[in-house]
């Protein structure tokens, strides 16, 4: 039994072209979507709550373990308690202006007549695109399976520190809780960087208790190389850790890759801190998503992506926008670095 929860955007909130809608109906592969444009119309995103009965992590098609969770209302419709769900078809979108694609599983609460066809709404593996920008479905396919399929870790929560956790600074370090808007952090691609908000969201015993996958997860001393970290550190989940070298040359053909730490867990020097009570994350926003030493490891900073901003209260929600109005539009910022994914990773590891 796994329970995992992740993002998503409701239907309503999507436009497709040429007089298409998501549902697939008599197409459940996604098909009809290719060579329309989807745009992204709003900042809704909506948590799901999944109890999978199986063996595995991932949001598939054609899963029967696949529940929710406890009835939970999406996109104004409410869904009761173990209602059945899956990722109905995945697509990849491409922005024309960036050339930036974008995979996305539609996801499908089957409840409805006929189960497979109804889409209720979109959720994003790695990135959020912008909002507002007609985005073009270059291609699609049955939903994530087998090799293809979708580890919930990749749909998930901002990335953030802990407190304790030592930032480099333009001089010297500074534990991230005592870090305030106006200092400068060293960053590994353009030096000193304002720190332009800072963000705290504590998450209770209870919270902890009924939801493990918000559990921070444990770095030691050491663990991913000489004096890296340079001691014992704890990070968000989803917070995202640079590897490097010719191991991720090899797997994903990139010189440097971000990696979520939840994707590094080994049950030796990486872990689940499982003995956390309770948890404060620190979120540090700059100008650009950059990559911070923190600890002596190379992490990134909060990109203020839809994911990242659906998870925080509603006044630092403001606070962002207020001091990133672009943000009201959507858009998130170029990560620093391409993402991983968790099979890559534990590719890049095993071949050390």
């Amino acid at each position: 039994m796994t329970d995992y929860s992740f993002w998503a955007l409701g239907e309503s909130h999507v436009s497709v072209s040429g007089g298409e809608q998501l549902d697939g109906v008599s197409q459940g592969d996604g098909s009809h979507l290719v060579g329309e444009t989807i745009t992204l119309n709003a900042s809704a995103w909506e948590q799901i709550h999944v109890s999978d009965g199986g063996s595995d992590s991932n949001f598939d098609d054609n899963d029967g373990n696949q529940r929710l969770d406890g009835a939970q209302t999406f996109d104004g419709a409410t869904y009761g308690d173990d209602t059945r769900i899956e990722a109905e078809y995945e697509f990849i979108l491409q922005d024309p202006a960036t050339g930036l694609t974008y995979r996305v599983v539609s996801v499908n609460f089957r409840n409805s007549s006929p189960a497979y066809g109804t889409i209720e709404g979109l959720a994003f593996v790695g990135e959020f695109p912008p909002v507002g920008v007609p985005l073009t479905v270059i291609s699609a396919q049955e939903g994530p399976s087998g090799g293809s399929a979708v580890d919930q870790g990749n749909i998930a929560s901002p990335p953030c520190f802990t407190p304790g956790t030592r930032i480099r600074m333009k001089r010297g370090e500074k534990r991230v809780e005592d870090i305030v808007v106006g200092d400068e952090v060293m960053t590994l691609d353009r030096g000193p960087q304002t720190v332009r908000w800072v963000g705290h969201v504590e998450v209770s015993e209870d919270v902890l208790r009924t939801r493990p996958e918000f559990r921070p997860i444990l770095i030691r001393k050491g663990a991913l190389g000489v004096m890296m970290p340079e001691r014992d550190m704890m990070v968000s989940p989803q917070h995202r850790i640079l590897l490097g070298g010719w191991r991720a040359e090899l797997i994903c053909g990139e010189p440097q890759v971000l990696a979520a730490a939840a994707h590094l867990v080994d049950g030796d020097g990486v872990r689940v801190a499982d003995s956390a009570r309770m948890v404060t994350y620190v979120h540090l926003q700059l100008d650009r998503h950059e990559i911070l030493l923190s600890d002596g490891v190379p992490t990134e900073s909060l990109n203020p992506g839809e994911v990242a901003m659906s998870a925080l209260p509603e006044a630092s929600k403001a606070e962002l926008r207020a001091l990133f109005p672009e943000l009201e539009e959507g858009p998130a910022c170029a990560p620093a670095r391409p993402l991983a994914y968790r099979r890559e990773v534990e590719a890049i590891l095993a071949t050390g």
